[in-house]
């Protein structure tokens, strides 16, 4: 599951369940990774009849801070960190609809679960050993839980659907490489320099690897194929050891110049496009917004920035964070409590197309920076659990179910409606459309 924005709350009666009319406008965004995310329209939701309560849900055992991922009629958990059986830590596949194990995987002894993620027809188990050592992904069946292959590694999903294996080590000994899907046989591989790897994407994921040295010589290589694709310099690194900002960002390379300036790079040619001043001390950080540069700092300022020139298309200090969801930004403004103000942006412009509300996401991400399967749950009197579904793209969330208690995050598995609780344990509701 993907990190969630944490919205403003809204207040109201505690014996008032219905939802509040729209506060005043503001433009809508989306939160950075390791964020919340949340969009509601409450103007769809204003006229909705609250859904029905949902029959008893089937239960599936589950430590608290679990792993969970819906795939080919599967529900598999992985244990959080606080579980530990004999000989180490588990992930289990269970029948979606009645909740019965079907098969279980021992991860090695002393590791710990990184991610759970559907890839290249089967389930991909990442997995990295308490303290020193390297992160493995291990693929397995999603029906039997049989092992298909085994890679040392990080996986980083690419656009065509295969998968990466970054293996980061000191002193420029890591690894990039990709392997065949069916085997997980290498195809191939690349040395990686001390800076590391960046990796340009598209709304599907990685497209192409830039492996960037200290001195400036830059080599793009294709995601595929892994052939180099153009070479070209920019500017060193300032103390001639590693970059503070070596990334991409809507088709730029962000580098950091001699001066302090953040110059910006055209991936095609490796031309020089433009600089910024970005001050060090105020903790700023790049990020794509849906085809904008959106730059961020720990003062809480937003800036969004043309792509074409560098110059600030516009401004915002009111978002606590914001994120791309297809051609659409959401954005989160700070509020009290686990609950945000949520609201749909136009990238260009920053214009608000729709306010959606308060909510707590619940979402996930599938390694390409994409928010998929967003849900948002808004705690309401009598312990109960307003679940939404988070439509970016038409501004509005439709009202899904009803819960008893309080969950810690839900995912839609279409046939199912699945929650994880605070304290551990999963619910199972069947889907009543």
């Amino acid at each position: 599951m993907s990190p969630v924005i944490e919205l403003g709350e809204l207040r109201r009666p505690e014996d008032d369940d219905e939802p509040l009319p729209a506060p005043p406008r503001r433009p809508p965004g989306r939160v950075a990774r390791a964020v919340a995310l949340g969009c509601l329209l409450l103007l769809t939701l204003a006229g909705a009849a609250a859904p029905a309560r949902p029959p008893a849900p089937v239960r599936v055992p589950a430590a608290p801070g679990a792993l969970f991922v819906v795939l080919a009629g599967r529900l598999m958990v992985a244990d959080g960190p606080s579980a530990l059986h004999q000989g180490g830590r588990v992930v289990t596949g269970y029948r979606l609809t009645a909740g019965a194990p079907a098969w279980r995987f021992a991860l090695p002894a002393g590791d710990h679960v990184l991610g759970l993620t559907g890839a290249v027809g089967g389930l991909l188990v990442s997995s990295s050993p308490t303290g020193v050592g390297d992160a493995r992904a291990t693929l397995l069946d999603p029906a039997t839980g049989a092992v298909r292959w085994q890679q040392a590694g990080y996986p980083v999903p690419t656009a065509s659907g295969g998968v990466l294996f970054e293996n980061p080590r000191p002193g420029g000994t890591g690894r990039v490489l990709a392997v065949d899907p069916t085997s997980g046989a290498t195809r191939w591989s690349l040395a990686v320099p001390p800076q590391g790897v960046a990796y340009r994407r598209d709304d599907r994921g990685v497209t192409q690897l830039l492996l960037i040295e200290p001195d400036g010589r830059v080599a793009v290589h294709d995601a595929d194929s892994g052939a180099r694709v153009r070479a070209g310099r920019v500017s060193s690194a300032p103390d001639g050891v590693a970059y503070r900002f070596a990334q991409v960002v809507a088709g730029l390379l962000l580098v950091e110049g001699a001066s302090g300036e953040i110059t910006a790079y055209g991936v095609d040619r490796l031309d020089r496009r433009w600089s910024v001043p970005v001050d060090p001390r105020a903790g700023s950080w790049f990020t794509d917004c849906a085809g904008m540069v959106c730059l961020r700092d720990q003062v809480g300022d937003a800036q969004a920035l043309d792509p074409a020139t560098g110059r600030p298309a516009w401004t915002d200090e009111r978002w606590a964070g914001f994120g791309p969801v297809g051609d659409r930004l959401i954005a989160a403004e700070a509020g009290d409590g686990p609950e945000l103000e949520l609201s749909v942006l136009e990238p260009a412009t920053g214009r608000v197309l729709g306010r959606l509300g308060r909510w707590r996401v619940s979402g996930r991400d599938d390694g390409s920076g994409r928010l998929l399967g967003l849900l948002g749950l808004r705690h309401l009197a009598g312990d109960r659990t307003l679940v939404g579904e988070l439509d970016v793209p038409a501004g509005e969330a439709r009202p899904r179910a009803v819960l008893p208690g309080s969950w810690a995050e839900c995912a839609d598995a279409g046939a199912a409606l699945v929650c994880l609780r605070p304290a551990g344990g999963l619910a199972v509701w069947p889907a009543r459309r």
